[in-house]
C-alpha cells in the first residue's frame, strides 16, 4: 500500500508543477483523470470529480493561481500559512517550514529546483513519496502532521482567489486525497 500512496503524492505533485506539454496532455486525454480515480478507489474516497481541463493556457492559468500573474493568488508554499508569517514578500521564501524543508533535500543529497520554495507543496508531496517508498511509515506519519496541516488554508485561499476550475479541482482532490492518506496511516 505505500508504494501506491507514494505515487498517488507523486501524481498530485505534478498537479502544482509548472505545467509541461506532457501534462496538459495527461489532462486532456484522461490519463490523469482515470490514474486520480484509481487512486480514490484504493483509498476509498468517493467522489472525486475528473479533473476539468484548461479554459486559458495552462502556464497562464498556473501564473494567474500562484504566482501573482494578476491579481490575488494563492502562494503554493508552506510558509504563507503559517502564523509566524507577517505577509511581507521576504518571508514567504525563508520560513521554518522552509528551512526545515531545506535541511530534509540537504541530508539526502538533493538540490530543490530554482523554480520553487524549499516548501513549495509539489516538494512536500516528492518528499513524502519518498518516505513512503521506503517504507517508513512513522517519519511519514511525523512529516505530514508537521507539513500538511496548511493544505485546508491553501485550498480555500485558491478557491477564493483563483478562477481556474483545474487549479479548484487540484487543490480539493489534494486536501482530500492527503487527509485520507493521513487518516490511514495515522
Amino acid at each position: 500500500m505505500n508504494d501506491t500512496y507514494a505515487d498517488c503524492y507523486a501524481l498530485l505533485a505534478s498537479c502544482f508543477q509548472h505545467p509541461d506539454d506532457a501534462f496538459v496532455e495527461a489532462v486532456d486525454d484522461g490519463t490523469l483523470a482515470a490514474t486520480i480515480d484509481e487512486y480514490a478507489e484504493t483509498l476509498g474516497v468517493e467522489g472525486i470529480e475528473p479533473p476539468p481541463g484548461f479554459d486559458e493556457p495552462p502556464r497562464e492559468a498556473y501564473l494567474r493561481t500562484f504566482e501573482a500573474f494578476d491579481g490575488e493568488y494563492a502562494p503554493p508554499a508552506e510558509s504563507a500559512y503559517e502564523a509566524w508569517w507577517d505577509g511581507e514578500k521576504r518571508g514567504i521564501l525563508s520560513g521554518p517550514p522552509a528551512s526545515d524543508m531545506q535541511q530534509r533535500y540537504e541530508a539526502l543529497d538533493a538540490e530543490v529546483p530554482a523554480a520553487y520554495p524549499a516548501d513549495h507543496i509539489s516538494l512536500l508531496l516528492e518528499y513524502a513519496s519518498l518516505l513512503l517508498e521506503a517504507g517508513n511509515r512513522e517519519e511519514y506519519a511525523a512529516f505530514h502532521v508537521a507539513h500538511f496541516e496548511w493544505l485546508p488554508a491553501f485550498r480555500e485561499r485558491v478557491e477564493s482567489t483563483a478562477d481556474s476550475p483545474f487549479y479548484h479541482w487540484a487543490v480539493q482532490t489534494l486536501d482530500r486525497m492527503t487527509s485520507a492518506i493521513g487518516d490511514d496511516l495515522a
